[in-house]
């Protein structure tokens, strides 16, 4: 009898962590992921999502050499996002805003 109460509390861990660790991969949808995008000043390409919709990316360089990136992801032509990023030549990234997530390598063109 003495024996019972530890092994419940063990069991009712087990349990806790089995759950949560479920719960944490449902949680986090994967983040579509553009691979390495060649960029170049000031000139702007488009990408495809899936689905309808695109990325569309404007870089411009600065004066540090780190590079702005003004994102606008559009579905069947409807502006959804257009969040911002600073980050320098070939450094990966991702960027959530609400429900939409996108990553890229952006590797600066000389």
């Amino acid at each position: 009898m003495k024996y019972r109460t530890p092994l419940i509390a063990l069991a009712l861990l087990a349990l806790a962590f089995a759950g949560c660790s479920k719960h944490s991969a449902a949680t986090y949808p994967k983040v579509p992921n553009l691979g390495v995008v060649e960029v170049s000043d000031g000139i702007t390409s488009r990408h495809d999502l899936g689905g309808d919709r695109v990325c569309i990316v404007t870089p411009t360089v600065q004066k540090d050499g780190s590079l702005l990136l003004a994102l606008r992801i559009e579905e069947a032509g409807k502006l959804l996002a257009a969040p911002r990023v600073q980050t320098m030549s070939d450094r990966p990234f991702e960027v959530t805003v609400g429900d939409i997530s996108i990553g890229f390598t952006p590797h600066l063109k000389q």
